[in-house]
C-alpha cells in the first residue's frame, strides 16, 4: 500500500513506490523521467550528459517547457522500468482524496503500462490498522518549501528562495508543484515575474485562459525584457495553446509586434537583448509561415541563427529551436533536399533529440528513401522508445519496404503506447486486415469503447469491422456494422454502396 498526502510539492506517493526499486540498471530514457519526479535523486545525475539539449538544460536556461504529453512519455518511461524491476504487482493507494494531480496521473500512467501485470487500485480513507503502507518522508529542501509556502510571514531571503525552486519545478516539468508554490508566494509578493512564472505553469497545464490572466499581469512589468516575454507568452497562447475557437493568428502578430518594439527601445547595454530580439522574431517567423509567407520567414530564421552562433547555453539551445523550424520551411515549400542537409546540421548540434530524428525521417520519405527514413527511425527508437508516433512511421516505412511482420508488430507497439489512441487504434487493425488476419483484427476492434471519438472516427472503426465480417463471410454481422456507420454519417456514399452490395447478396 502507498499513502498519500497532501503537501506542496508533489509526487510523495509516487516517490514512496519508487524508494522500493534500485534504479542503477534503468535505461537512459527512464532515468530522464526520473527527474520530472524526483529531481535530486543521484541516479539522474548520470544521464545529465547523456541527454539532449532540452531534456539537459538548466532552469534558467530552459527555453522549453513540458506539455502534458511529453510528461505522460515521462511517466510511461519511468513505469516500465519500475515494472521490469519488481515485475507483476498489485498497487493500493490509500487516503486517495489528498493525491496530488501529478501522482494520480503517474498512476494512470502506470496501469496502462503496455504488456504489464500491474493492478493499481486506489481508495479513500487510511489503511487499516497493521497494514504494511508505504510513505514518503520530505528530503530537507522539500521540508523547507512546506514551511515557508505555510509561513504567515516569510523574509524576502525565504521568498526568494520558493520563487527559485518554482522556476526549478517548472524546468524539470513538474507544473502542478510549481504552481502551488507559486499561489502560496502570491500572498507575499505579488510582482510581474511571479504572474508570468504562474502564467508559465498553468500554460503547461492546459489551463490558457488562466495563464493569460497571469500573462497580462506580467505584461506590466517594467523590465524591457520581462514585458516582452510576457508578449511572447501571450503569442503563443493564441498561436497554439487556446482552445481552437479563442486562436487568432492576427492576436498572435499583434503580441509579437508589441513585445519587439519595447525590445527595440530598451536599452543597448541590456543583458542578452539581442537573444530576446531573436526569440521574437522566431516566434513572428511562425506567424509569416502559417501566413504562407515561408520565405520571410526563412530570412527571419537565417538571420537569427547567423546571430546565435555564439553566446550561452541558452543562446545555444535556442539555435537549434530555429534550425528544425528552418527545416519545417523547407518542407513546406518542398525542398526535401534542403530539408535534409538542414536536420543533419541539426543533429550536429543535438544528435539526442529523437523528435529530430523522426524528422529526418519524414524527410527522407518525401523522397522515397525508406532505407534511410529507416535507419532514422530505428534511431529516433531507441532515444525515445515510448513515442507512439515513432512506432507508427515504424510500421508505414517497414510496409513500405514490404517487411509485414515488423510492420505489425511496429503498429502494435504505437497501439500499446497509447490504446487510447484513435490513429493507433484504427492503423494496428488495419495492418491486421491488410496482411490476411481478419479474424485478429476483429478481436482488437470488437467491444471496444468508441467514448471520446467523434462520429466520422466511429464511422471509420465500424467500416473496417463491417469488412472483416465480409471477409469472413459472417455478412449479417457485416450489414449490423454498416447500419450503424450509416446512422453516424448519413451521407457516406461508400457505405450506402457497400450495404446495397451486402443487401443484393441477399441478408
Amino acid at each position: 500500500m502507498v499513502a498519500a498526502d497532501r503537501h506542496i510539492v508533489g509526487f510523495g506517493p509516487v516517490k514512496a513506490l519508487i524508494s522500493q526499486a534500485g534504479k542503477e540498471p534503468w535505461p537512459r530514457e527512464a532515468l530522464i523521467g526520473l527527474k520530472l519526479i524526483a529531481p535530486d535523486a543521484p541516479e539522474c545525475v548520470s544521464v545529465q550528459g547523456d541527454s539532449s539539449l532540452t531534456d539537459a538544460a538548466q532552469a534558467h536556461d530552459r527555453i522549453r517547457f513540458f506539455l502534458k504529453e511529453r510528461v505522460i512519455r515521462n511517466f510511461r518511461d519511468v513505469g516500465q522500468a519500475l515494472l521490469a524491476e519488481i515485475g507483476p504487482c498489485s498497487i493500493a493507494v490509500t487516503s486517495a482524496e489528498h493525491l496530488d494531480d501529478g501522482s494520480r496521473l503517474f498512476f494512470e500512467t502506470l496501469a496502462a503500462v503496455p504488456r504489464a501485470d500491474v493492478r493499481v487500485r486506489m481508495s479513500t480513507g487510511q489503511a487499516a490498522d497493521g497494514a504494511d503502507v508505504l510513505t514518503y518522508a520530505p528530503a530537507a529542501t522539500e521540508g523547507r518549501i512546506e514551511h515557508l509556502a505555510r509561513e504567515s510571514s516569510p523574509g524576502a531571503a525565504d521568498l526568494d528562495f520558493l520563487y527559485e525552486q518554482a522556476v526549478r519545478y517548472l524546468s524539470i516539468g513538474d507544473s502542478w508543484t510549481a504552481t502551488r508554490i507559486l499561489d502560496a508566494l502570491l500572498a507575499h509578493r505579488s510582482t510581474p515575474a511571479v504572474w508570468g512564472r504562474l502564467g508559465l505553469g498553468y500554460a503547461m497545464l492546459g489551463r490558457t485562459l488562466e495563464a493569460e490572466f497571469c500573462y497580462l499581469r506580467w505584461s506590466e512589468d517594467t523590465d524591457p525584457v520581462s514585458a516582452a516575454g510576457a508578449n511572447y507568452g501571450l503569442s503563443m497562447l493564441y498561436a497554439r495553446h487556446h482552445p481552437a475557437h479563442l486562436r487568432s493568428l492576427d492576436r498572435t502578430a499583434a503580441f509579437l509586434e508589441d513585445g519587439y518594439r519595447v525590445l527595440q527601445q530598451a536599452d543597448k547595454a541590456t543583458e542578452d537583448l539581442e537573444f530576446h530580439k531573436v526569440f521574437n522574431r522566431n516566434g513572428y517567423a511562425l506567424v509569416e509561415f502559417r501566413r504562407g509567407r515561408v520565405p520571410e520567414a526563412i530570412s527571419h530564421l537565417t538571420d537569427g541563427i547567423e546571430k546565435l552562433r555564439n553566446g550561452s547555453a541558452k543562446n545555444h539551445m535556442h539555435q537549434t529551436v530555429l534550425i528544425y523550424n528552418l527545416a519545417q520551411c523547407y518542407r513546406r515549400i518542398g525542398d526535401s533536399k534542403a530539408a535534409v542537409e538542414t536536420y543533419r546540421q541539426l543533429l550536429e548540434v543535438d544528435g539526442k533529440m529523437p523528435e529530430y530524428h523522426m524528422e529526418l525521417a519524414h524527410c527522407h520519405m518525401d523522397l522515397g528513401q525508406f532505407d534511410e527514413a529507416l535507419k532514422c527511425l530505428l534511431e529516433a527508437r531507441d532515444l525515445g522508445p515510448s513515442i507512439l508516433e515513432t512506432h507508427s512511421l515504424l510500421g508505414y516505412v517497414y510496409l513500405q519496404l514490404g517487411d509485414n511482420d515488423n510492420a505489425v508488430s511496429s503498429y502494435r507497439t504505437a497501439y500499446e503506447c497509447d490504446g487510447r489512441d484513435f490513429d493507433a487504434i484504427y492503423d494496428y487493425a488495419y495492418i491486421l486486415a491488410e496482411t490476411g488476419r481478419p479474424e485478429d483484427a476483429l478481436a482488437h476492434l470488437s467491444g471496444r469503447s468508441h467514448e471520446g471519438f467523434v462520429d466520422d472516427q466511429r464511422a471509420k472503426l465500424l467500416t473496417l469491422t463491417a469488412e472483416q465480417h465480409a471477409m469472413l463471410g459472417d455478412l449479417s454481422a457485416a450489414r449490423a456494422a454498416l447500419e450503424r456507420v450509416l446512422t453516424l454519417t448519413p451521407g457516406d456514399p461508400d457505405a450506402r454502396a457497400n450495404l446495397d452490395q451486402i443487401l443484393g447478396a441477399g441478408t
